[in-house]
C-alpha cells in the first residue's frame, strides 16, 4: 500500500463550530425562544478486546479543538464493551470519543479469554452526531485519531482519514463502521455482516498475538514491542507503533513490517464475542477458520440460518 495516501489526506479543513445550544433565543430580534433542540446520541462497542468498566468521554469539537474533559459527555463500557451517550444539547457537529482506564477496567485477551487489565486510550472520530450515531472504539480507530491530533479537526479531515486507515489496512479487511463483536441480534439475516464482524475480532487477535510474539512491531526506539514487559504494556506500545504510520513519516519498508507483523499471525481459536438472537451476551472460544465450528458456534447463539448462512460469512473473513 502505498504510504503517501495518509500524508495526501493531511489536508487543511475549515472549522466548525458548536451547533447551537438548546433554549438560544430564535428569529432576529423578537422576544420569542426558540424549540429545545431534540437530543443527539453517541453509541457504540470498545474493543481490544471487549473492554469493561473503561471510562468513555464524547467531547464535542469546536473550532477544530476537542473541549476539555471536564465537560465532555461520560458514561462507562458494560460487559459487553457497549457505551452509550445522550448530547441533551443537540450537538450535530464532529466528536471525538476516548475510552480511558477507570477503575477496574478490563479487557479480554482474545488469545485466552481472560481479562488482563485496561491501560490504554483508545479514540474514536465522527464527523457529525445525529440522533442514533455509532462509533467503535479499536486500535485501528485509533490511528485516525493520531493522524489528525488535537488541532484543525473537521469533518472532511476526519472522513478523508478514515478512508486512508482503511485503504492502509485493505488487507485485513478493516472497516471502521464494522462492529467488533458478532452481533446475530441485528444482523443475523445479513452474512456478510455477520462475515465482517467476525473478521474484525480476528484482526484484533491477530494484533495480540503480534504483541506478544513479534519483532516487527517496535517502540519508537526499535525495541521489540514483545519485550515491553506485561501483555497491556506491550500492547500499549503495539498501538503506538501503528499510530505512528498515520503520525510521523515513514518508509515503505517500515510500514510494511507493522502490515507484515498482523497479516504474518496464524489465527485459529478465538474468544469470540457474541450478542445472542435474544439479545443476551456471551462469548465462546471457537476455531473462527473453521466453517464446521463457526456454524456450531452461530447455532447455539440462536441462529437458526448457520447451515446457509456460514458460507456467506466465512467468505467475509482476510
Amino acid at each position: 500500500m502505498d504510504r503517501l495516501v495518509k500524508t495526501a489526506f493531511k489536508v487543511l479543513g475549515i472549522p466548525l463550530a458548536l451547533a447551537a445550544l438548546a433554549g438560544c433565543g430564535g428569529g432576529g430580534g423578537g422576544g420569542g425562544g426558540s424549540a429545545a433542540l431534540a437530543p443527539t446520541a453517541v453509541s457504540g462497542v470498545a474493543a481490544k478486546g471487549i473492554v469493561m468498566q473503561a471510562r468513555v468521554l464524547v467531547c464535542r469539537i469546536a473550532n477544530g479543538t476537542p473541549e476539555a474533559d471536564a465537560t465532555c459527555a461520560a458514561t462507562v463500557t458494560g460487559s459487553d464493551g457497549s457505551y452509550s451517550v445522550t448530547l441533551n444539547d443537540g450537538y450535530t457537529g464532529p466528536a471525538l470519543i476516548k475510552v480511558m482506564a477507570g477503575t477496574g477496567s478490563t479487557m479480554i485477551d482474545e488469545t485466552t479469554g481472560l481479562p488482563i487489565p485496561y491501560n490504554l486510550t483508545l479514540r474514536a472520530l465522527v464527523p457529525a452526531v445525529s440522533a442514533n450515531t455509532s462509533a467503535y472504539v479499536t486500535p485501528f480507530s485509533d490511528m485516525v485519531a493520531a493522524a489528525l491530533g488535537n488541532t484543525n479537526i473537521d469533518a472532511n479531515q476526519i472522513r478523508l482519514q478514515i478512508t486512508a486507515v482503511q485503504s492502509l489496512m485493505s488487507n485485513l479487511g478493516i472497516d471502521l463502521s464494522v462492529k467488533p463483536l458478532v452481533d446475530i441480534r441485528n444482523n443475523g439475516a445479513d452474512a456478510a455482516m455477520l462475515g465482517m464482524q467476525a473478521n474484525m475480532v480476528k484482526q484484533l487477535t491477530r494484533l495480540m498475538l503480534a504483541t506478544q510474539t513479534s519483532t516487527q512491531l517496535q517502540a519508537a526506539d526499535g525495541s521489540a514491542c514483545a519485550a515491553a514487559g506485561t501483555t497491556p504494556q506491550q500492547l500499549a506500545c503495539a498501538v503506538t507503533a501503528m499510530d505512528r504510520l498515520m503520525t510521523q513519516t515513514q518508509t515503505q519498508t517500515q510500514t510494511n513490517a507493522v502490515l507484515a507483523a498482523l497479516a504474518n499471525q496464524s489465527v485459529a481459536t478465538v474468544n469470540l464475542p457474541i450478542i445472542n438472537s435474544d439479545g443476551t451476551f456471551s462469548r465462546v472460544n471457537v476455531n473462527i477458520a473453521s466453517a464446521a465450528a463457526m456454524q456450531a458456534a452461530m447455532q447455539a447463539a440462536g441462529l437458526s440460518s448457520a447451515a446457509t448462512m456460514i458460507p456467506g460469512m466465512m467468505g467475509r473473513m482476510h
